[in-house]
C-alpha cells in the first residue's frame, strides 16, 4: 500500500547525509567566524568614526619661493 512513502532506511539515510555535511561545514565555520566578527567590528568602527576617512585626504602643500632657506614638506 505505501511502497513510495517514508521508511526507516530513507530517514536514516537522510540523517546520515545531513550529519556528513555538518561534519564538513562546522570546521569551516569555526575557522571563518573570527574573521567575520572582526570585519563587522571594522565596519561598525568606520560608520561610528567617519574622521578615519578624512585622515587619508591629500594635504595641500604651499611653497613660498621668496625665502632662500630650504623648504620642508609635511
Amino acid at each position: 500500500m505505501f511502497t513510495h512513502g517514508l521508511s526507516i532506511a530513507k530517514i536514516l539515510g537522510g540523517i546520515s547525509k545531513s550529519l556528513s555535511i555538518a561534519e564538513q561545514i562546522i570546521p569551516i565555520y569555526q575557522k571563518i567566524s573570527p574573521s567575520i566578527s572582526n570585519l563587522r567590528n571594522i565596519i561598525s568602527n568606520i560608520k561610528i568614526n567617519p574622521s578615519v576617512n578624512n585622515h587619508y585626504k591629500q594635504k595641500t602643500i604651499t611653497n613660498s619661493s621668496n625665502s632662500s632657506n630650504p623648504t620642508f614638506f609635511n
